[in-house]
């Protein structure tokens, strides 16, 4: 008799094992048996997700917030694309005042050969105004003696070329010439004798660029 009461439990270890059991039963519970989709972001502990629990290259980029994957390194370009097409033809633009003209003159003022639109005034021995179609000033013009059959002998003095049109101050690459052919489109041209002491009929070669 003595025996079985010294085997008896005490009041705290009964209290203890019925704690143990009931601790035991929720957890199976738990584990077994929580309804399909009841647990969300409220019964989740902070940090309760880590690495171990992802599965590897499950996630995308829609689940992370802006900003917060790294920029990887700049690739290597490309191979360059197809041209396009070609884009609209623009509009004409304005014609310029001089596209290279020339004349070719002779020594009596005729005209020999020209571009388009030249035409000469003979204003007396070596004395030439050489009319273009557009203004000149403030482009090259270059004049040189020229030798042609029927020319009495090559030699000759210098030669000289003018635009006109000057009204006395401007333009500042222009002269002023009679009246009738102080225009921008006209050029003066003098060529000289030999020794240089009188303007003398000889042709020429002028070029406007």
């Amino acid at each position: 008799m003595r025996v079985l009461r010294a085997l008896r439990p005490s009041p705290a270890t009964v209290i203890a094992t019925v704690a143990l059991m009931v601790a035991l039963a929720g957890t199976g519970y738990a584990a077994t048996s929580l309804p399909a989709n009841s647990v969300g972001p409220t019964q989740l502990q902070s940090n309760a997700v880590t690495t171990s629990k992802v599965k590897n290259f499950s996630l995308l980029k829609v689940d992370f917030a802006p900003n917060q994957i790294p920029r990887g390194p700049r690739g290597p370009q490309g191979l360059p694309g197809p041209p396009g097409p070609a884009g609209a033809k623009g509009p004409t633009g304005p014609v310029g005042s001089v596209a290279t003209q020339w004349a070719l003159v002779g020594r009596d003022g005729n005209l020999v050969s020209s571009s388009t639109g030249v035409t000469v005034i003979p204003a007396g021995p070596g004395q030439y105004y050489v009319h273009f179609p557009t203004p000149v000033a403030g482009h090259a013009v270059t004049a040189t003696q020229a030798f042609r059959n029927g020319d009495p002998s090559p030699l000759r003095g210098s030669i000289t070329a003018a635009v006109c049109g000057s009204n006395g101050t401007t333009p500042a690459d222009t002269i002023s010439c009679i009246l009738a052919n102080n225009n921008t489109n006209t050029v003066y041209v003098t060529t000289m004798n030999q020794g240089n002491t009188s303007a003398e009929g000889h042709a020429f070669y002028l070029v406007i660029v």
